[in-house]
């Protein structure tokens, strides 16, 4: 009973407070914004080795560490036919031994510096990061070279990769999103290899060593690749350790790739996958972009941002904060090499399948008909500045950014003039760039859902296909 008392006693104290707080948070006047900060950035030195690896050094003294990014002009658009996913797999397995490093010595030395180490394959280059402590950055370099030139592609290490990808591959089958995203990229793109998002079930098995020790010793060259070194150390120590550890790499010569051509969609496909007795419908709509380096990218990123890439966009305060269909739904815009792709997604509940798609194309229209309203355009552009800022406030953020002006061949001056170029499009540019970028006649819709459930609800559609959890084609469901 004493301990009853006290509870209730401590529970109608802490209310107290706690209403307290809120009326005396209340009571004071909201602060004013303040003015927005230009961005500065420090200047980049550039020099190229003799063996053509081109070198970029920052010194960004925010803090006493360094972060060094080995980028392969070679991602996931070179694997050979029918082994996507090969190019992480060079990635994955490089950090798992080397020509004179166990595994095991790899992940020993990376801690005993403070360090992190991490590679990923994208759709056009593979990035090796490291990050650490300044006073570290030579033996950095020299693990990082280590790991990029001589990797060992130990056959258990391959085996157990393997293994293990094969169970997070059927993991994903589980997840309605992830089969969503992965079927969406299929179907856009078809047979051109930015359909690959990484291996696959059927992919899997034609992955082994000869094909990873292939891939690596062909395109990881010095002159494919580059090196971004951000942080607290100078220019000049930098190119020397870029030089004692990368500066012996032979260059070789890379095989000449012809970029295939972009599909084209036309009229509006739907493409459902089975997923029985699902509770809701996983929703992906989308359409072909730009490449990255298209000047009118600001333009599009601004249109994005508006029609559903930010909280406050049309999309998710009609079918999130009006509707209540969903609770996160996004737009999300990526640019590559040689195009890209926009991708509206919701999570929704069946019964409102069809509604959601209803809103989700009237949001596209209207901002095609009619552009921004009010203080749309002033506001995302405003958010873009801030975020910008944000984003390269850190050594890695910056080394980031670097990263992409030298992976996708943008101006120098890209982190100078952002804040400006962001800031120039006019609102009849972001309605142009609203009827190019968000396609309503044209585009693909991806459905993850139970067919009897929510077929009623598509009778707007025409050409309907059907696929499996695997996307394997599969006849309408009963």
């Amino acid at each position: 009973m004493i301990r009853l008392t006290l509870r209730l006693a401590v529970a109608s104290v802490a209310t107290v407070v706690a209403l307290t707080g809120i009326a005396w948070a209340q009571a004071l006047p909201k602060p004013e914004v303040g003015p927005e900060k230009p961005f500065a950035p420090p200047p980049r030195v550039e020099r190229t080795l003799s063996n053509g690896l081109h070198v970029i050094a920052v010194r960004y003294a925010t803090v006493p560490k360094v972060s060094a990014m080995l980028t392969v002009r070679a991602g996931l658009a070179l694997d050979p036919a029918g082994k996507g996913g090969l190019a992480q797999f060079v990635a994955d397995v490089a950090q798992e031994g080397t020509a004179t490093r166990s595994s095991e010595q790899l992940k020993r030395d990376v801690f005993a510096m403070g360090a992190t180490l991490s590679g990923l394959a994208g759709q056009d280059s593979t990035t090796f990061q490291m990050r650490g402590l300044s006073e570290s950055m030579p033996r950095m370099m020299n693990l990082l070279a280590d790991v990029v030139r001589n990797p060992a592609f130990p056959q258990a290490e391959v085996d157990l990769l393997k293994a293990n990808t094969a169970q997070q591959l059927q993991a994903q089958m589980a997840s309605p999103q992830a089969v969503s995203n992965r079927v969406f990229r299929q179907s856009l793109f078809g047979d051109h290899p930015y359909a690959r998002t990484g291996p696959t079930l059927e992919s899997l098995p034609a992955i082994d060593r000869t094909g990873i020790a292939a891939y690596h010793s062909t395109y990881y060259r010095p002159n494919n690749a580059f090196l971004v070194v951000i942080g607290d150390a100078a220019p000049d120590a930098v190119f020397a350790a870029a030089e004692q550890a990368f500066g012996s790499w032979a260059r070789a010569a890379i095989p000449e790739t012809k970029a295939p051509v972009m599909p084209v969609t036309k009229g509006r496909r739907l493409i459902f996958v089975q997923r029985p007795n699902s509770v809701q419908s996983s929703i992906s709509v989308g359409n072909f972009t730009t490449r990255r380096d298209d000047a009118r990218w600001y333009t599009l990123q601004l249109a994005n941002q508006i029609y559903g890439a930010a909280f406050d966009s049309r999309l998710v305060r009609n079918i999130r904060e009006e509707k209540g269909y969903t609770y996160s739904p996004q737009s999300q815009f990526q640019a590559m090499a040689e195009g890209g792709f926009y991708r509206a997604s919701a999570d929704v509940r069946n019964e409102v399948t069809g509604a959601t798609l209803a809103e989700i194309y009237a949001e596209i229209d209207k901002l095609r008909a009619g552009g921004p309203e009010g203080e749309e355009l002033a506001d995302a552009k405003q958010y873009s500045r801030g975020l910008f800022l944000i984003q390269n406030a850190t050594q890695a953020g910056f080394a980031g950014t670097v990263n992409t002006v030298n992976t996708f061949a943008l101006p120098k001056d890209y982190p100078e003039t952002f804040q400006r170029q962001i800031s120039q499009p006019s609102a009849e540019a972001i309605k142009t760039g609203a009827e190019m970028l968000l396609g309503s006649e044209d585009s693909v819709v991806v459905i993850v859902g139970d067919y009897a459930k929510v077929k009623d609800q598509l009778g707007a559609f025409t050409n309907i296909s059907f696929v499996d959890l695997s996307g394997k084609p599969i006849p309408e469901p009963k």
